[in-house]
């Protein structure tokens, strides 16, 4: 569990920017300077106000501030935007102050978190392949790349995220809670001509979207914005439920009666903000690895006889999918993520199902789309 330590945000905000450094810390200015940027980030329909935020480098020379004084309600784990300022090559953080206010809740939060540099300065040494980098056909790195963003979320019940950011691939690195605190309303909003419930109502039903994350569009935006606002009084803020999608699997991908270009999963993003790629089947090492519940994948399948490529996308039901996973693999059984495709006299029948050694479920609310490649 993180260390939160009780702090007061303002002129402090930025304390953390200037604390000192181990002589390892000044070694590390001259030697461990990456090309990124901070970004930030909230789920779908749990909007929240970004107050302000600092990433402290790890050697005390200064920090470099989180995207701030805007709400943010773009999906967990997806960046909103980012602060292109100060040299493009910087210490990597070692520490995050933030501060931000969760309409759903009328609550304000702040914390400061300790967050594990040697990880995130290994993962950035690191690097990794990425296939779509691969396809450039640049003649010196043959696909390598690695992380230009840390992203930080926050959402209800004061949770706090952090991820790295890169082509293909997004990494958890930190999960913690900031605290409870009161503060002055002015700093969401200045309006006089909106009581502060007010304001709060008009912000949440202007954020609601899709399960997808497309806005509510049509002549019935407004209808389904207030039953979208009825449920969430009906049922309440899901406290813990940002902490639960981090809970991992032994599952693996597997295709039925359908071929994939290249084996290729060429997209494949988590509940809890990650996001990557999968060549299947799996090498050993990282079939024995764990996974968290996949939210969306894409490949490319490709059709007999010839027939040009069609890129799938699969969109998972999260209710659905996260009571096949608790009630298949609730003994770390190994799972399968079976895509099942059967030709018929209509031609094709698609099917998805989650399966152990004993038990299959058809994830029968599965959408997905199908498009043929130019």
């Amino acid at each position: 569990m993180a260390k939160i330590m009780r702090w007061a945000i303002g002129s402090t905000l930025l304390f953390l920017t200037t604390a000192g450094c181990t002589l390892g810390a000044k070694m590390d200015r001259f030697t461990n300077k990456f090309d990124w940027q901070a970004s930030e980030s909230a789920p779908f329909n749990y909007a929240s106000y970004l107050i302000g935020g600092s990433l402290a480098y790890h050697d005390g020379s200064g920090g470099l501030s989180v995207p701030d004084h805007r709400r943010v309600d773009g999906g967990w784990g997806r960046g909103v935007s980012g602060h292109v300022v100060g040299p493009d090559r910087k210490p990597l953080p070692n520490r995050l102050a933030i501060s931000f206010f969760s309409y759903t809740e009328n609550q304000f939060y702040q914390g400061i978190f300790e967050l594990p540099y040697d990880k995130i300065l290994r993962l950035f040494k690191e690097g990794y392949y990425s296939p779509s980098k691969a396809n450039w056909k640049t003649e010196s790195d043959n696909g390598r790349t690695t992380y230009s963003t840390v992203i930080v979320g926050v959402a209800p019940g004061g949770a706090v995220a952090v991820w790295l950011r890169g082509i293909d691939k997004t990494t958890e690195v930190f999960f913690g809670h900031a605290e409870k605190v009161e503060k002055d309303w002015e700093i969401v909003t200045r309006s006089t001509s909106l009581t502060r419930e007010q304001y709060i109502r008009m912000v949440i039903l202007d954020s609601f979207v899709t399960p997808d994350g497309e806005m509510i569009e049509g002549p019935q935006k407004e209808q389904k914005q207030q039953e979208a606002l009825e449920a969430l009084l009906k049922n309440g803020v899901p406290f813990g439920l940002w902490e639960s999608y981090r809970t991992q699997y032994h599952w693996q991908p597997l295709f039925t009666g359908m071929l994939v270009e290249d084996g290729l999963i060429e997209d494949i993003t988590y509940f809890n903000g990650e996001s990557d790629y999968l060549y299947t089947p799996l090498a050993p090492a990282l079939a024995a690895t764990t996974r968290p519940v996949p939210k969306e994948l894409s490949y490319i399948w490709m059709p007999p006889n010839g027939a040009r490529g069609r890129s799938m996308t699969l969109n998972f039901n999260e209710g659905e999918i996260v009571a096949a996973f608790k009630k298949l693999g609730s003994h770390n059984q190994p799972l399968q993520l079976e895509m099942r495709m059967v030709k018929n006299d209509a031609g094709h029948d698609f099917t998805v199902w989650l399966r152990n050694d004993k038990v299959a479920v058809e994830l029968k609310l599965t959408t997905f789309k199908i498009y043929n490649i130019n």
